[in-house]
């Protein structure tokens, strides 16, 4: 029997994982030199059914890695998460009534390199439509409900208006 490095289980000699930890054993795992009369004590190990030659394995054994090897620490760009600042920035742009829905556009539909700037922004853009689609529902609502006090009222809208523009150009 040996013993897992990691988190001490007892394992068997030929074993090359760690069935508590699932970490892989070094090669040069010490034997844990066990009593006969502390073996007699454990309670058995029930293994699991043996593999079929034709059935592939759950998962496949990594290759060792070299002590050496380099650990990246750095995330690449486009799985870094945007700031609270870059959020409240980007809301505000959003907010602004052209120049915002451009930017919408472009960052939800287009082809931003960080993953969470596209997410953030197709999001806005799905509630903004949404809220103009409410917004055109109760105005439908409301020209179907008082059809005749909408009319009078842009009745008399589009004479003030036209003749504000003939005060101003004149």
């Amino acid at each position: 029997m040996k013993q897992c490095p990691y988190c001490n289980s007892m394992l068997a000699d030929e074993a090359k994982f760690c069935v508590e930890c699932g970490k892989l054993l070094p090669q040069d795992a010490p034997v844990a030199a066990a009593a006969p009369e502390a073996a007699a004590a454990q309670e058995p190990v029930v293994l699991a059914e043996p593999i079929e030659a034709d059935a592939a394995p759950a998962f496949e054994a990594p290759a060792e890695t070299p002590a050496d090897m380099p650990v990246i620490t750095t995330v690449p760009p486009k799985q870094q998460m945007l700031s609270t600042f870059q959020y409240v920035a980007l809301s505000l742009l959003y907010g602004l009534p052209l120049i915002g829905l451009v930017f919408l556009f472009l960052f939800g539909a287009g082809h931003p390199k960080n993953m969470s700037l596209k997410r953030f922004s197709a999001a806005m853009l799905i509630l903004r439509l949404a809220f103009w689609i409410v917004v055109l529902a109760l105005l439908m609502v409301a020209m179907i409900k008082n059809g005749r006090l909408l009319s009078d009222a842009l009745g008399q809208l589009v004479p003030a208006v036209t003749n504000l523009l003939k005060a101003m150009f004149a």
